[in-house]
């Protein structure tokens, strides 16, 4: 019974991080399990109180990073600590907000990949009212350059319009609509009376309010819990990192199918997701939220287009989390060459 281990990304909120690996401690007792806390630049001393919560717990380690390193590097720091020093059989990367509550998680896991042997699952993940699904995401969605280049241009004039709408102070009269309302301080909060969680099946968004019950194979899951068997590891290191915030898992969807990947949705394992954790206590204004979201996802999808279809011969980083350009996978021995195939 190999180790799993558990990358967590804090930024800002540790007392969420913590809670995190604490559910999972409670949860996975008898387990081999490691817990990887990365501390991704937060600069209000949650390294510290990370590392004082801990501290008798040796099954726990902290890392950190000197600044923000964004969503794809921040558990890629993480992935490559849990990698170096532990050797795991499955990393489960987990946002901050994550909660895990279900006991046969481990052994669910290992079950699932004897029988599927995924290269990448995600679970039922649930919000805290329980009435939302986060998994599947999509199913058989087909990213073209026209279709790039339509969400770059919707996620920009979105951007330019929350501008528009904090400029003029409009907040008010749109707030309703996306379901926010103003708590006793002022602050903006989601109305949970109002579900605007969707899915899309065959091109179309419809509520995902009810659990899908069975199985299936390449679709595109949410970033906010993903599990990597060994055989990812064999093909890529990690996120693509040529983001900073959003996105993430579609451009994962993306070289996977390239790669010949097997993402797996399973509803036998899952989690409960608090949501946006992090961006809400970093901006409490819905307006700013709005625009932090937009403009970093424009610019996320700005990358996408460089990964799936870029002019230059090969696309290489640090990681090779990327593919060449043609149909071939990453080789580094041909780098270097211009054997990759152009676009």
């Amino acid at each position: 019974m190999g180790t799993i281990c558990f990358v967590i990304l804090n930024y800002k909120t540790w007392r969420e991080a913590a809670a995190c690996a604490e559910s999972i401690l409670k949860t996975q007792q008898g387990q081999d399990i490691r817990i990887v806390l990365v501390d991704n630049g937060s600069g209000n001393g949650s390294e510290e109180s990370l590392r004082e919560e801990f501290a008798g717990e040796k099954r726990v380690h902290v890392i950190a990073s000197e600044k923000n390193l964004g969503f794809a590097r921040g558990n890629n720091l993480g992935i490559r600590y849990a990698r170096s020093h532990f050797e795991p059989d499955f990393i489960v990367a987990a946002n901050s907000d994550i909660i895990f509550e279900q006991e046969d998680y481990c052994e669910k896991l290992r079950e699932i990949y004897k029988e599927e042997r995924f290269d990448i699952l995600g679970g039922d993940i649930v919000d805290a009212s329980r009435t939302r699904h986060f998994n599947p995401v999509a199913r058989n969605r087909q990213y073209t350059l026209n279709y790039m280049r339509k969400q770059i241009l919707v996620s920009w004039a979105k951007c330019k319009m929350f501008q528009l709408i904090k400029l003029f102070h409009l907040k008010k009269a749109i707030a309703g609509h996306y379901g926010v309302v103003s708590d006793e301080t002022g602050r903006d909060v989601k109305d949970g009376s109002k579900n605007l969680t969707t899915r899309e099946e065959d091109g179309k968004a419809v509520s995902a309010d009810s659990r899908v019950d069975e199985r299936m194979k390449d679709i595109l899951l949410h970033g906010c819990c993903l599990v990597f068997s060994k055989d990812f590891f064999k093909q890529m290191d990690g996120f693509y990192d040529g983001t900073f915030l959003y996105a993430e898992e579609e451009i994962l969807y993306y070289l996977a199918g390239k790669y010949g990947m097997t993402l797996l949705y399973a509803p036998e394992i899952g989690c409960m997701h608090k949501e946006a954790v992090s961006t809400n206590f970093v901006m409490q204004d819905f307006c700013d939220a709005k625009i932090f979201y937009f403009g970093n996802i424009t610019k996320s999808y700005r990358a996408f287009t460089d990964v799936g279809w870029s002019r230059k011969s090969c696309i290489c980083t640090e990681y090779r989390a990327v593919f060449c350009t043609g149909s071939i996978p990453w080789n580094p021995q041909l780098r270097d060459q211009g054997d990759c195939k152009k676009a």
